[in-house]
């Protein structure tokens, strides 16, 4: 995702602007710290890597998907959801169907990142990478994604000069965060409602550190 707004809403893709806010949400570190770990028996990944340029900022997902189809259908729902929230927050505007992807608490965080790169003439950049993704749980219509998000190749650009914002230099221990992401079902697939975000020196981010 866009660096959390690129220091706002998520200060790493979009949310790394929300992400300094979000990292004081330890109180859920306990469940969150369960979850993580019982990825590590999910079923083996199917298909290959993921890259998408958006304009001047390139996400990867770097894990494949599960074999196992209920958590493949989460997680195509999670990967629409980043893509169609990078093109809103390039665009500076809700690009459809992107509602349809971004919901409840993460669409409110969305507004937001885009109404902060707008004001500031600034639109993610660079490579923003998600690694070690998982499925960790699906209970009814709800399920949880977690993954480790590499923003140490994220840029902030001035889509009109193409200048880069030499300002944004990512604090080292907020260059590799542990994301955990709240799905719902919607209209037939899955969608993005809420997240919070860890960084050092919050335990659950220390998977995350290359």
């Amino acid at each position: 995702m866009s660096r959390l707004g690129a220091p706002v809403a998520l200060c790493i893709s979009g949310l790394l602007v929300l992400s300094a806010c979000d990292s004081s949400k330890s109180a859920s570190a306990a469940g969150d710290t369960k979850a993580a770990a019982s990825a590590t028996s999910s079923p083996a990944a199917s298909g290959t890597p993921e890259s998408v340029r958006i304009g001047p900022y390139t996400q990867v997902f770097a894990t494949l998907l599960p074999t196992n189809p209920a958590q493949a259908k989460v997680m195509e729902g999670f990967r629409e959801a980043q893509i169609l929230w990078e093109k809103s927050d390039n665009a500076w505007h809700l690009v459809a169907p992107v509602t349809d992807y971004v919901t409840g608490h993460a669409l409110t965080h969305l507004v937001a990142a885009m109404t902060a790169g707008k004001a500031r003439d600034l639109v993610p950049a660079g490579t923003d990478r998600f690694f070690m993704t998982r499925v960790t749980g699906i209970t009814g219509r709800k399920a949880t994604v977690t993954t480790c998000d590499d923003g140490s190749k994220f840029k902030e650009e001035n889509p009109r000069t193409g200048q880069v914002n030499a300002a944004y230099v990512p604090r080292p221990d907020q260059a590799y965060i542990f994301e955990t992401w709240r799905m719902v079902q919607l209209s037939g697939h899955w969608a993005i409602t809420d997240f919070s975000l860890a960084t050092l020196p919050d335990p659950r981010a220390e998977p995350c550190q290359p």
